[in-house]
């Protein structure tokens, strides 16, 4: 009896692991390479044993066959990435609007290592990207993300078939606004791009003599970080409330 008591244990706790493993490999600031591997595992265990007791009762029994069992935990582990991959799609809402300011100010030519996108991406694009990261740690948004990962649990019940097309879609959608809401973060340095550029043309046109670029590059650069500067706390904000939003779907009502 005791045997069966802590083989059942152990396969929901390994069943639980497997998705919040899964998910936590992913997400942003607790994922990724600059975190220790043997960080992000102990962080998973420990997560798993403290939701054990919550989510063990709704887990499936253990499948009597071995392809079964094989079959729910990789439904698990993909549930697992896709959450993952949800919340570094929310993420890189700012590395694109950090790509289209840097085009805009003119610094897209300058390069640094950016820790979410875990590339060489411009300095302007890893500015926001990390600045985005210490902002979801510092307001406590990555609690939200936790709390979402374990409430994906009422969402997509364990052994159940997997919604295929819902995730596809659900994801093609999110792609879709993130791409939206990182244009409307960047609008007021695009349409001072606009504004710029044209008047460059006009100005090249009136004295073709003047080397316009060679003059103006210095005023774009200057012009567009003082802007930068000015808007940044509005951007950060929005971009806060647009990831607290796109994990709401996942969190479990109270």
């Amino acid at each position: 009896m005791l045997n069966d008591i802590l083989t059942l244990d152990i396969y929901r706790f390994f069943l639980i692991f497997t998705r919040i493993g899964a998910a936590l490999m992913i997400v942003p600031g607790l994922g990724g390479s600059l975190v220790p591997t043997r960080i992000r595992l102990i962080f998973a265990l420990a997560m798993s044993l403290v939701l054990l007791p919550v989510l063990g009762g709704g887990l499936p029994p253990l499948p009597t066959r071995l392809s079964n069992l094989f079959f729910l935990i990789g439904s698990e582990a993909m549930i697992g990435v896709y959450l993952g991959i949800l919340t570094q799609t929310l993420m890189s809402t700012l590395h694109v609007a950090g790509t289209f300011i840097g085009f805009q100010v003119g610094l897209t030519n300058a390069f640094s290592y950016d820790a979410v996108a875990e590339q060489q991406s411009s300095t302007l694009t890893a500015f926001f990207t990390n600045t985005a990261l210490i902002a979801v740690f510092v307001t406590n948004l990555h609690h939200l993300m936790i709390e979402a990962i374990a409430g994906s649990y009422a969402v997509m019940v364990p052994g159940q078939p997997l919604p295929l097309g819902d995730f596809a879609e659900t994801l093609s959608k999110l792609l879709s606004a993130s791409f939206n809401f990182a244009l409307q973060l960047a609008a007021p340095l695009l349409a001072f791009g606009i504004i710029y550029n044209v008047a460059l043309g006009l100005m090249s046109r009136l004295s073709p003599q003047i080397q316009v670029f060679f003059i103006a590059l210095p005023l774009q650069v200057m012009a567009g970080l003082w802007m930068m500067m000015v808007a940044l706390p509005l951007i950060i904000i929005l971009f806060l409330r647009w990831f607290q939003d796109g994990l709401m779907p996942f969190l479990t009502p109270r």
